[in-house]
């Protein structure tokens, strides 16, 4: 299958892009750097330069590759830095995604899998949670990915476009792209450099999917009929409160190298816009797309750690 991934020198974008090419298909991955390995984690042979903000850009991409199917993961997705930055995220996120669609329906792509993000969903009661609960995003870059997510459904609504929106969930293990900057990898990285574990607040209940799993979805997701003109939640089904995380992360941590792993929480005032629990049902994705976890969350924290050691050399 001709396939191709926006995104991809990003953390599931690349490692989205080396499974399909050991897999065999013909991938080319979407760019918007290219310099020296910098944005470029794996070595994809077919890469295109462009800006998905630059509809003749991804134009161009489509026309020339002609893919059967587009994996649209191209975003910038730090929640955090879409308080700062709101119209950058908000132009990669929404006006990227519109010029994806454009290119997609004119050259007749087969399938376009765009992935959305849980955050849509904000604060919700019921969990764990479905696609058709009412979203209520409560960050820049939540509102952008559901205005995306809607211009891809009104497109089809008007002109017939054959697509599947991905919901992921908090997903970790960022070793493949070196990337300490986020809970998981951060506890992580701070216990095996520090034997000191440092974070946030104790109390936020996240659904945590490994990134092997979450690559798998897309996977299962390319040529399957069934997933045409669905929203599908990749999550590991189970809630998992911080604290709870840390303390497994520390144990981990050291029954592989026998030093004690403190921990300690920060305990700021709970900001606006943060998100007490977030939790997916993930009953359609197995229906639809066969899919499930690969992984029980201790199991995906070992492979986690296991990586970091090689990248840090400890």
């Amino acid at each position: 299958m001709r396939i191709l991934v926006t995104g991809a020198s990003g953390f599931i974008g690349s490692a989205l892009a080396k499974r399909l090419e050991a897999e065999g298909h013909d991938v080319a991955g979407f760019y918007r750097y290219v310099a020296d390995g910098r944005y470029d984690y794996y070595q994809l042979e077919r890469r295109i330069v462009g800006d998905i903000r630059d509809p003749y850009d991804v134009a161009k991409a489509v026309e020339e590759f002609m893919p059967e199917t587009v994996c649209h993961l191209a975003a910038v997705t730090p929640v955090s830095y879409s308080f700062l930055h709101p119209i950058e995220v908000t132009e990669v996120a929404y006006i990227g995604t519109m010029n994806v669609v454009h290119a997609c329906h004119r050259c007749e792509v087969a399938h376009l899998i765009h992935a959305s993000t849980s955050e849509v969903y904000g604060r919700q009661q019921v969990f764990p949670i479905k696609e058709d609960a009412i979203p209520a995003p409560l960050s820049p870059y939540a509102v952008a990915k559901l205005a995306a997510e809607e211009y891809i459904r009104f497109y089809d609504r008007t002109f017939g476009l054959p697509y599947t929106i991905i919901r992921p969930y908090n997903t970790y293990n960022r070793s493949n792209v070196e990337k300490e900057y986020f809970m998981v990898e951060r506890a992580i990285t701070q216990a095996l450099l520090d034997s000191h574990i440092s974070l946030y607040t104790p109390k936020p209940v996240r659904d945590l999917l490994d990134r092997d799993s979450h690559v798998d979805a897309y996977v299962k997701c390319m040529g399957n009929k069934r997933a045409i003109g669905e929203a599908i939640n990749i999550s590991l089904g189970k809630g998992h409160r911080i604290s709870d995380v840390a303390e497994l992360i520390a144990r981990i941590v050291e029954e592989e190298t026998g030093r004690k792993i403190f921990i300690s929480w920060d305990m700021e005032p709970d900001r606006p816009y943060d998100i007490g629990t977030l939790v997916g049902s993930n009953e359609k994705a197995l229906r639809i797309l066969g899919w499930k976890p690969l992984y029980t969350l201790e199991e995906g924290l070992r492979i986690a750690v296991k990586e970091w050691r090689e990248v840090l050399g400890v």
